[in-house]
């Protein structure tokens, strides 16, 4: 039995080759806008300003863009170590860009297999029963109103007929720490109701593939990252480590943990109500396990979720079979990527789960082939960011701009597809959109004191 774990860090040096066909930009210029990060939102802020003629400059500290989505190849396959389902289907732009690339898409069973705390399949009536539980609790949790007090999701589980049930635990797992990050109790009702969940699609060659072919012919300054963002008097200057560029406006579009931990820093500081939403979000944990797996016992499961039934919080979730081959993720959440900071750990934690399950013969040839670390990211921080009880309004003061020349846009400040590339799609054309039409004003000086 082997284990060769490729974390977050070194997957990212090993795929400096595959980005080789990322033009190199000179060295970075003023520019309309400045764009910073080179994730779903700067790409797609980006294409939606040059495509109305605004010179638009996109400064990503990476060497690669993407962000959170990462196609890197594992065991021969295409394997996303970040994002990989294309949430929301029918609302969502990336579903639009792959169908006009001509890319293939199909779709991920919404039902998942279950499996007893003994390591056998539900039987039918077992998994009916969950199935309908499952959907009882998840239409409570919706049923929850955008104007309505502020609760935690997981008081859904009170306003559904027939008391504790023998399921919940693991439906507190899924549509928790799986789903969103966090536990149903630390996240706002409000919040969870407004995410939009439809359908998911697959794409092919990888989601984060996709976001790299939708970079292409852009101006992006990679391994440049923005230290400062200075909005005294009029415009805009950004500092980087290759120097100080000015521009009319700018957008950020970085994961808020770098605002909450000032990696870019603002003179002057932000409004007291833009530092309140930054900070009011939380990040949320989550993070793939990639298996080499051939011996397991979900041979017909296909690009299927796999779930254990079994504790809120000691739990995982699998994706069985990705693109029909014998890899498959095994996803942790909240609880465990705390309680597991190395991805080593997490790998064991893995192995111990599906061992006290299936048995030690079973997992004589499954081998851990990589493990994510986004939390551990410098640039990343978390997978996405939630919001707790009573921070529901937060994404629409994130939408607000600063000064008239400031803008955020990511997956935070989507109300309706946060936590999703989709989601920080939509808003980094939302903030384009936004750009564009204040560009024909003049801006507002800043009359403050620098910190």
């Amino acid at each position: 039995m082997s284990s060769t774990i490729e974390t977050m860090p070194l997957a990212l040096h090993a795929q400096r080759a595959a980005h080789d066909h990322i033009r190199r930009k000179p060295q970075p210029r003023d520019a309309d806008v400045i764009i910073i990060g080179a994730g779903a939102a700067g790409i797609a802020a980006a294409r939606q300003l040059r495509r109305h003629g605004i010179d638009a400059l996109v400064l990503e500290a990476r060497n690669r863009p993407g962000g959170r989505a990462q196609t890197i190849p594992l065991a021969g396959q295409k394997v996303d170590i970040g994002a990989h389902w294309l949430h929301a289907a029918e609302s969502n732009g990336l579903v639009r860009q792959a169908e006009r690339l001509g890319l293939a898409l199909s779709e991920a069973s919404q039902e998942p297999l279950l499996m007893t705390r003994g390591g056998e399949r539900a039987d039918p009536s077992d998994h009916d029963a969950f199935m309908d539980r499952w959907e009882a609790v998840y239409d409570a949790m919706l049923a929850h109103p955008a104007n309505g007090p502020d609760l935690a999701a997981g008081s859904g589980f009170s306003r559904v007929s027939g008391g504790p049930d023998r399921f919940d635990d693991t439906i507190r797992f899924l549509h928790g720490a799986f789903d969103s990050g966090v536990a149903l109790d630390d996240i706002d009702a409000c919040d969870f109701a407004a995410a939009q969940d439809d359908s998911d699609l697959f794409v092919e060659g990888g989601y984060g593939a996709l976001i790299v072919r939708l970079a292409r012919g852009l101006p992006i300054h990679y391994e440049t990252p923005v230290t400062r963002i200075d909005w005294r008097g009029t415009g805009v200057r950004v500092e980087t480590p290759h120097g100080t560029l000015s521009a009319r406006a700018v957008l950020v579009t970085v994961p808020l943990p770098l605002l909450q931990n000032e990696t870019i820093r603002f003179a002057p500081h932000l409004p007291p109500e833009m530092l309140q939403a930054i900070h009011a979000l939380r990040p949320a944990l989550y993070e793939h396990v990639v298996l080499s797996w051939p011996d397991h016992p979900f041979a017909d499961a296909i690009n299927r979720l796999v779930a254990f039934e079994g504790d809120a919080r000691e739990n995982l979730g699998m994706l069985a079979n990705i693109d029909g081959a014998h890899l498959h993720y095994a996803d942790l959440g909240a609880a465990t990527v705390a309680a597991c900071a190395d991805p080593r750990d997490r790998a064991g934690f893995v192995r111990e789960f599906l061992t006290a399950r299936f048995g030690h013969d079973a997992m004589a040839r499954c081998d851990v082939l990589a493990a994510s670390d986004w939390a551990g990211d410098p640039w990343t921080g978390c997978a996405w960011m939630y919001a707790p009880v009573g921070a529901y309004g937060a994404r629409e003061a994130l939408r607000q701009p600063v000064g008239e020349r400031i803008h955020f846009a990511g997956e935070a400040s989507s109300a309706t597809q946060w936590g999703t590339i989709g989601g920080a799609w939509a808003e980094g054309e939302r903030a384009a959109d936004l750009i564009r039409s204040g560009l024909g004003r003049p801006a507002m000086p800043v009359k403050a004191r620098v910190a």
